[in-house]
């Protein structure tokens, strides 16, 4: 296996090498160095706690390299946080790691982590090498192979971890189409059982070794189902010392791994189908894992469990209303060997109201059961003498969970000279022991949390200001305690805003049957931005504590950083290149599009369709063909000219439908703005006539109505705020051709709500309900501007 991992990581290393060629390079980008750096020291004093240092710095930063096509991130950190411990671990704290890429190549060097699955290598952090190649096309791999842990010998320390040298090696390949994708991941985990001078089984550290297979996939069922699965099985050898014997255990791993006398083998299964259509997702999911099951690619693994769930998502009220819900239970003791078992079910439900632009209201609640059955035991009924306890024996138990919160968010006000927020936050806890279908006085505890906050913006004068006012009210059990305490926060920025301060203050009072605690809470901080690049930034926090059981407290912490931003370019390499010839030439022709020139000169063209005809933004980040089809176009431009020509008519013609949705969101643009003008000459004329029906009325009537002359007052108002908007609306003008290339705040709502369109257009939702949608936005759009 190990031969097997070096062969895959070296692979593409050797054939590296084959993929350059002269024209590559001369076409490709300047050097770039790029990155970060940042520094930071932390300053503690406590009259209490004299177990964390006074003085802690922190190093940490990234440099990008850029040598025309290669690209070589490092990242850095080191700290004094793990120098005077006084024990051993085994681990860095003190780390460094390279990422070198190359087109679909790109490595992993240094103390990093890797990802395959939840039940094979999940972020465990190793010194060694990874690689991922992501070629175009369908086949994927990844593959690593490093030190897990390093030797830690057991010093005697009660703190120290001691541990074997890990090594581990893994791969991880796929294969994806556009309608499944299939996977298989192999990890394998050896301690070197000669790497420490003691075996320290007092602290149940033991020589250990694990081959995990696991197999996935994701096939999508028709136009609206998707089904995903994983399938893992590990065997691992919990000590290997221990003797070999004939395997007889049913598993996958049982021809290829060594079996012991303390090997175990377990499985894994995880499954969903999901459904969706339009805004509605709905699905169903499946998790059972062995009773033992464990990676040693993982730090740490529940197992022993086994889940159903339901999940289901939609909107409602034209996206007002947004509704989340989940329903699941799970049960453990999947072997029915442990002393009691629990079963719980779980519910939740997350809800967002959007009322106006102004609130906003959201909400979320579950509840969760938890059942515990109680095993009889025939050797505790024997040896039990107590007839008194035989009701309360035969008791199960389930504790009741629930939580709930709900947030209301309104701005007072939105000016551009002063943006004010108020925000409402309540949050419940609530907790319940039932025995025999009782809860019992002492058995509950309930938390209750209210936040009431309101902020306000002056832009104008840089500054800003936020009150709080927060409270608690708990019962655990029979006892009762309270918190309460404001909040006052200031904000202001300096010297066009590279220069940024903060103080706050807060004081809370927690008053229970046991003490009474007063906090208080005090907070600096300042940020100052040099030449774009150098960020200067101190924090400071001093807490003052009195009352409670652990007597007064005096905490002060200081934080100093510095950080700098670079990037830096050097002059481009020019290297003799083949002069151009006519043979070097292409034409690419399709609809009004006729482009004739060299790939990398007809390449930026294309790339830029989408942007130039208004739906760049359509595509951006969707896995869609149109996305492939331009990375392709960058891959074959030094490659042959045939292929190329004919990758770039299939983008042109992947465009199609997206020009054809150009057009007619243009054309809807414009007519939603027609439509507009029309009903704004309606309701104009509409006015005019009441208001001179009214004042004829008024003028020949013996005694004047006050209510009439209120009502006239109003609709001269009126009358003059909607033929001013009138004549505005029409002085707009805009003709279809305007619609094709907006300026101003038009091409920014056209963009804005181009998505949408485009997700309507898809649906078939009626031309009528497209134009209302596109009106409504521009009449907002015109009163915004007229009231600016």
């Amino acid at each position: 296996m190990r031969r097997l991992v070096r062969f895959i990581l070296l692979f593409p290393l050797l054939t590296f090498g084959q993929t350059l060629d002269y024209e590559s390079i001369t076409t490709s980008k300047p050097i770039k160095v790029s990155g970060q750096v940042s520094a930071s020291g932390v300053y503690y004093n406590s009259n209490q706690n004299e177990s964390r240092e006074p003085f802690t710095y922190f190093l940490q930063g990234a440099l990008n390299v850029n040598i025309y096509s290669f690209s070589i991130p490092v990242s850095y950190s080191f700290s004094n946080q793990g120098e005077d411990l006084g024990y051993q671990l085994p681990f860095d704290f003190n780390r460094i790691s390279l990422h070198p890429k190359y087109k679909w190549i790109t490595g992993h060097i240094g103390q990093v982590n890797m990802t395959f699955s939840p039940y094979t290598l999940s972020g465990h952090q190793f010194t060694g090498a990874g690689v991922d190649l992501t070629p175009l096309g369908s086949f994927k791999i990844s593959a690593m192979t490093g030190r897990l842990l390093k030797a830690t010998n057991d010093d005697g320390d009660a703190r120290t971890v001691p541990a074997y040298n890990r090594m581990g090696y893994g791969v991880k390949t796929s294969f994806e189409k556009e309608r499944y994708k299939i996977g298989v991941i192999g990890f394998y985990a050896k301690d070197d059982i000669n790497s420490i001078d003691s075996i320290p089984e007092v602290k149940n550290v033991l020589p250990q070794e694990n081959l995990v297979v696991s197999a996935e996939g994701e096939v999508k069922l028709g136009s609206s189902f998707n089904l995903q699965a994983e399938y893992a099985a590990t065997a691992i050898t919990k000590d290997l010392r221990a003797e070999e014997l004939e395997n007889t255990e049913i598993s996958p791993l049982t021809g290829i791994f060594k079996n012991r006398a303390s090997t175990e083998y377990y499985n894994a299964l995880r499954t969903r189908l999901g459904y969706s259509i339009g805004r509605v997702n709905v699905g169903i999911g499946y998790e059972r894992i062995d009773p033992g099951y464990e990676t040693l690619g993982a730090y740490y693994f529940n197992n022993d469990f086994e889940n159903i769930t339901l999940d289901a998502s939609n909107s409602f009220f034209k996206d007002k209303l947004a509704l989340a819900i989940n329903v699941g239970y799970q049960r453990d003791d999947l072997d029915n060997l442990k002393a009691n078992n629990t079963n719980r079910t779980v519910g939740s439900v997350n809800a967002t109201l959007t009322l106006s632009e102004r609130l906003t209201i959201s909400g979320a609640y579950s509840n969760f059961s938890t059942f515990t059955n109680i095993k009889p035991n025939q050797f505790d009924e024997i040896n039990d003498g107590d007839l008194l306890d035989e009701e309360l024996e035969n008791l199960d138990f389930r504790q009741l969970s629930q939580s709930a919160n709900a947030n209301i968010n309104y701005i007072l006000s939105n000016k551009e000279t002063s943006r004010q927020n108020l925000s409402i936050n309540y949050a419940l806890n609530d907790v319940a022991n039932e025995q025999g279908g009782i809860v019992r006085i002492g058995d509950a505890s309930t938390f209750h949390n209210l936040n009431v906050g309101h902020s306000i913006n002056f832009a104008e004068r840089n500054l800003s200001i936020s009150t709080a006012i927060n409270g608690t009210y708990n019962t655990i059990g029979r006892e009762e305690s309270t918190t309460w305490g404001p909040t006052l926060g200031i904000g202001k920025y300096y010297f066009d805003k590279t220069l940024s301060t903060r103080i706050s203050a807060g004081y809370n009072n927690a008053n229970s049957a046991a003490a009474i605690t007063q906090v208080t809470n005090l907070r600096g901080s300042a940020s100052y931005t040099l030449l774009e690049n150098h960020n200067f930034s101190l924090n400071a926090i001093q807490l003052f504590r009195s009352g409670g059981s652990n007597g007064n407290l005096n905490e002060f912490t200081a934080t100093f950083a510095y950080n700098y931003a670079f990037g830096l370019k050097k002059p481009k390499i020019k290297l003799k290149k083949k002069d151009k010839i006519e043979n070097d030439s292409i034409r690419i022709r399709y609809r009004k599009y006729d482009l004739e020139g060299l790939p990398i000169e007809i390449t930026p063209v294309l790339l830029a369709l989408p942007e130039k005809e208004g739906f760049a933004h359509v595509i951006k980040g969707e896995e869609r063909r149109l996305n492939k089809l331009a990375e392709q176009l960058k891959e074959t431009e030094s490659k042959d000219k045939k292929v190329y020509k004919e990758i770039g008519i299939a983008y042109l013609k992947e465009l199609d439908g997206y020009f054809d949705f150009a057009e007619f969101y243009n054309e809807k643009l414009f007519m939603a703005y027609r439509k507009l003008v029309v009903e704004a000459k309606e309701i104009d004329r509409e006015i005019k006539y009441e208001y001179v029906l009214l004042t004829g009325k008024i003028n020949s009537a013996d005694k004047k109505d006050l209510e009439d002359l209120k009502k006239q007052s109003i609709l001269e108002k009126r009358n003059e705020a909607h033929s001013k908007l009138l004549k505005s609306l029409i002085a707009w003008d805009l003709q279809l051709e305007d619609m094709e290339n907006p300026e101003g705040e038009l091409k920014k709502l056209k963009k804005r709500f181009t998505s949408r369109i485009y997700e309507m257009y898809t649906n078939e939702k009626s031309e009528v309900d497209i134009i209302k949608f596109i009106e409504i936005r521009l009449a907002n759009l015109f009163h915004n501007m007229l009231n600016e």
